[in-house]
Order: C-alpha cells, then structure tokens, then sequence
C-alpha cells in the first residue's frame, strides 16, 4: 500500500487549501444562520424602474401606464431596440414594456399584446410581469359590448384585502431551519467542486510526472495494483472532504435534526461527490498543468454553481440558462434539495443522474488515460 500511504500523505500537505475553503464555508453557514430565522418570507413589492414604449395610445394603455406608476417609476422610451438593450445593461430600467399599436384589439382577443424586454440577471421581470398580467386580467373582467370599463377595474385593484390571523395559528419554528439546511448543503455543492479538483488534481501532478511514471514502469509493482491504490487513495480522501461538510452541518444545528430530512440531504451530498470525484479523474487524464487544473477549479465551481441554483433558486433562473445547466450534475444536486420529499423514491431520478454523469466523467478518463498509456 505505499501508493496509497504517499497519497494520502500528499494530500495532508495539501490541508491548507481544504482548510481554507472550509473555514470560509462554515463562517459564512454561520452568519447565514443566524439570519435565517429573521429572513421575511412574504412578498413585498420593490418600486422598480419600468420604460415604457406606448405606440398605442389607447385608453386601455394609458391605463396600464397609470396603474404600473402607483407603485414603480415610469421611464418613457423612444421604439429603439439598441437604447432600450443598453438601458436594460446599465440597470437604468429594470424591464422594459413595448405596447404595440393593436393593443387594445389583441387584449380583446386574448391574445399575446405585450412584449417584455428584460433583464435575466435580476428577479424584477418577474413582479412586471404579474402586475402586467393582474391589470390585464380585471380590465377584461370589466370588457362588456365592445369597451372596457377600467374606472371599475382600477376601483377593484385599488381595494385592500384584511387578513385576521386565527389565535393559536403561528408559523411553523422549523421553516427556517428547512431553508438553513437546504442553503447549506446547496453551497456545499461549490465548495466540493472547488476542493476535490484543487486538492485531488494538485496531488496527481505528482505522480504524472514523467520521473514517476518511469518509475511504476520498471518497478516490480504491477500497472493494476498502482491504479488500484491511487484510485482507493482519491476515494478516501474525497469521503473525508465530503464528511468534513456532513459533520459541519450537524455540528451547527445538530438539535434540529429530526425536524428535517437529513437523511436525503445526506446521500444526495454522497452521490454528487462521486459524480465529482469521476470529473477530477477525467480532468486529472486530460491535463498535468498546475496552472489549468485551478482554472478549471475556479470556473467549475463558480460556473456550475451560478447556472444551477446553488447562488440563486432555481425558480428564477431562465429556462435558456436552466437548460445548460442540465449538462452537469449540480443541477440535479440541487434539484433534489430542494424538493418537498416524502420518501427515498422521490429523489431517485435526480441520483439516477448524478451517477450517469460519474460514469461517463469515468469512462471518458479511462479512455484518455489508455490513449496516453498506449502513446
């Protein structure tokens, strides 16, 4: 087992970084926990900056301009789509609506009347979007023999619903907890990818070298056992990262453990690492380079994590940015923590995925590696 030993031995040199990473983590799980259970979770409406382009001028559009501008503020725009892009770039308008001339007619017919320039960056298009659609919706309550009505429309927006909360009805203690160990383990997700392929990939440039190779060639230990050991070695040391986080989440909210379903975060968490642990063997055969292996490092981490929900709920992320994401498995990862699950069988898709990556991540560094044995 001296393959094995000298690995493991080279990543405790490698403790900084892991230490590193972690304490970062677990600093930020710390502040990030203790606004947890102060966080707001009902909605409340942002005045937002909102250009308009009205090429129709109809009374129904005015209204909808009237309505929009109670509660945001009112940009008017000239009908050029490279100012309005530039706009949205420079966050001078959170979106930007365009009224065409047949407004009021397409209203009428239900049929699409409003195109939405926006900004997929922010989570604004979003509330523009329902307020458009909520105008839209009581001004056609009101449409009767060909005109619409929007003095009474704008009257039945303008009314207040009073909600009277019941005596001994309070709000569940443990949503903040839910949400505390979702964001946890969801962030977990950026930090294993970042250390499995720094820590693990720095350690086989070692034994990449051409020095080394030469070696194991004329060495009396055989070709198999060598990879055996060094891939045994790998699989230790991505458990231990992996356990480090496991633990760390115990250790900060360990009381509340049975009030969530630790135990699918839990294996979800094991699966990724497998999945990622596969990816570092494809990028450990396809490069030696200390220098690409922490750019691939940084923009795994931070790439997969932006586009796959771990920064920012997947709910709110286009379905373009979405669709790319399905091409790695943090997508899944984070799927499956954020699902209200009532058993194992839930979640089974998500790690069904997560697992073909890993093979193919494997496979596909088996065939490097054996195109590089045979050159």
């Amino acid at each position: 087992m001296t393959v094995f030993k000298y690995f493991i031995k080279s990543a405790f040199r490698q403790k900084w970084i892991i230490l590193g990473y972690a304490m970062i983590f677990f600093v930020l799980s710390i502040i990030n926990g203790s606004q947890t259970q102060n966080k707001e979770s009902s909605f409340i409406q942002t005045n937002l900056n909102i250009g308009v382009v009205d090429k129709s001028g109809s009374e129904l559009s005015q209204g909808l301009t009237m309505y929009l501008d109670k509660a945001n503020t009112i940009i008017p725009m000239e009908d050029d789509m490279g100012s309005i892009k530039e706009e949205i770039f420079l966050r001078g308008a959170d979106s930007v609506i365009i009224i065409p001339e047949d407004f009021q007619s397409l209203v009428e017919n239900k049929e699409k009347s409003i195109e939405i320039v926006r900004d997929d960056r922010a989570l604004a298009p979003q509330q523009i979007e329902n307020e458009i659609n909520k105008y839209l919706a009581f001004a056609m309550a009101t449409y009767k023999e060909g005109a619409f009505h929007l003095d009474k429309a704008q009257l039945a927006l303008d009314k207040e619903v009073e909600v009277e909360l019941l005596k001994g009805v309070t709000p569940s203690k443990t949503d903040g907890v839910n949400i505390w160990f979702r964001y946890y383990f969801n962030f977990a997700s950026y930090v294993i990818i970042a250390i499995y392929v720094a820590v693990i990939g720095l350690i086989m440039t070692d034994f990449n070298t051409k020095d080394i190779q030469d070696r194991t060639k004329i060495s009396s230990k055989k070709f198999i056992i060598f990879n055996t050991e060094l891939y045994l070695g790998q699989v230790v040391v991505g458990l231990l990262i992996s356990s480090v986080f496991v633990l760390g989440g115990l250790a900060l909210k360990g009381k509340f453990i049975a009030e969530v379903d630790l135990f699918k975060y839990i294996i979800n968490l094991y699966v990724f690492s497998f999945s990622m642990l596969c990816f570092t063997f494809l990028i450990n055969n396809l490069t030696t380079s200390r220098f690409v292996i922490n750019g691939v490092s940084t923009v795994a981490s931070l790439g997969t994590s932006f586009i796959s929900g771990v920064f920012l709920p997947q709910e709110f992320l286009g379905e373009k940015v979405l669709a790319i994401a399905k091409f790695f498995p943090t997508y899944y990862y984070v799927k499956s923590n954020d699902m209200n699950t009532n058993s194992f069988a839930d979640i089974r898709y998500n790690l069904l995925m997560q697992v073909l990556f890993g093979i193919v991540f494997l496979s596909l560094g088996l065939y490097f590696s054996r195109t590089k044995q045979r050159s």
